[in-house]
């Protein structure tokens, strides 16, 4: 196997991390976040509305409505006791016909992000935990 340089590997992989950064998984559970406007990445120090595209945990799909989800966002450590730089509960929106909520990024730069669910009252969910690595822009 030919060498790469190390520019050319991280350059390569922070262009797909850019071609659609926020879709993560965490084991079986996969999904998807997205940012207004049009899927935009986004930029720090402006509201932004983040919504919850799709869920699957393996192989069951997932309506978001049928869960309580919260977006967290660390910039550093991610550990039970580091407290989010930024977060969202998420919520059903009847204009949209989203789940969503507006997030505020203090700083550009990588994010991590975690969406973390568990069913509403009566609803046969799973709970899960999804991860994923997005970019925030600056102003």
């Amino acid at each position: 196997m030919r060498w790469i340089p190390g520019w050319l590997l991280v350059l390569a992989l922070t262009s797909l991390a850019l071609a659609h950064p926020f879709e993560g998984s965490g084991g079986f559970v996969q999904g998807q976040v997205d940012f207004e406007p049009n899927d935009a990445v986004p930029v720090a120090g402006r509201a932004t509305v983040a919504w919850i595209e799709f869920i699957r945990v393996g192989s069951l799909p997932i309506n978001p409505q049928d869960c309580f989800c919260t977006l967290l966002f660390y910039q550093g450590k991610v550990s039970a006791t580091a407290q989010p730089d930024a977060q969202v509960r998420m919520q059903f929106n009847p204009r949209t016909g989203r789940v969503e909520g507006v997030v505020k990024f203090p700083k550009p730069g990588p994010y991590f992000l975690v969406l973390l669910g568990r069913p509403m009252p009566g609803k046969k969910v799973p709970a899960f935990i999804m991860n994923s690595i997005i970019q925030v822009l600056p102003r």
